[in-house]
């Protein structure tokens, strides 16, 4: 655990994963925090989007969100930027990317606007999602392609993955087509200070209220796929 500082500890409250209600256990790691699992009715709106769109656990559970915080979704977590990764933060969500100038953006979708989306010729693809920090404490998501055989997307992975225990900086190796991962010294860098934020909250704030969550043919970059925009 990180040492005290001036700013308030921040810290991910994990899931929950499907509870026996006859054995009426409680999750794992909700024992160390001393909670249980909420029952259905208890969740929020955005526990309740963020369990529904989740492919990777159908049935998770969660509880509601405090605080606020500005969350990107980049490529890399910074050009020439030393991160960490958080450890437990890792949802797999259908995503679209588009680009936007030399910007790539990515758009969470609703299970619905799947099929919507592929009936226009526009592909969705599955991405674990990554949670870094900075050494400045910009916070991103990034997304990984999960089923891509591209070696930059490989060894994304791999440096997001050594961030979960230590300070690293990715950098681009041109010739081989790949990313490599650049330590920092030990010590160098104090322990991240994590958002108090459910992951459902976090992607709330990273998707949805930037209005990159295609959940209807209304949303604009649908419409603009669609060629149904007037612009």
């Amino acid at each position: 655990m990180a040492e005290k500082t001036g700013k308030p500890k921040l810290e991910i409250v994990p899931e929950q994963e499907e509870l026996d209600e006859d054995k009426k256990e409680t999750a794992p790691e909700q024992e160390e925090l001393g909670e249980t699992a909420p029952r259905q009715g208890e969740l929020d709106e955005d526990e309740l989007e963020f369990n529904r769109m989740r492919r990777d656990l159908p049935g998770v559970k969660g509880a509601s969100a405090v605080g606020i915080v500005t969350i990107g979704v980049s490529k890399i977590p910074g050009k020439n930027e030393f991160f960490r990764t958080h450890t437990k933060f890792r949802p797999v969500f259908p995503l679209v990317s588009t680009e936007v100038g030399m910007e790539q953006q990515h758009f969470a979708v609703s299970d619905d606007m799947v099929q919507a989306l592929a009936g226009i010729g526009i592909a969705v693809a599955d991405h674990t999602l990554y949670l870094t920090v900075t050494a400045a404490g910009s916070v991103r998501i990034i997304p990984v392609h999960c089923t891509s055989d591209n070696e930059y997307n490989r060894t994304k992975e791999l440096g997001l993955i050594a961030g979960m225990g230590k300070w690293v900086r990715l950098y681009t190796d041109l010739p081989n087509g790949c990313y490599r991962v650049y330590d920092a010294p030990v010590g160098r860098f104090a322990e991240p200070i994590w958002p108090e934020l459910k992951p459902a909250k976090i992607f709330r704030l990273a998707f949805r209220d930037k209005g990159r969550l295609i959940d209807s043919t209304e949303h604009p970059l649908f419409q603009k796929w669609a060629a149904r925009d007037r612009s």
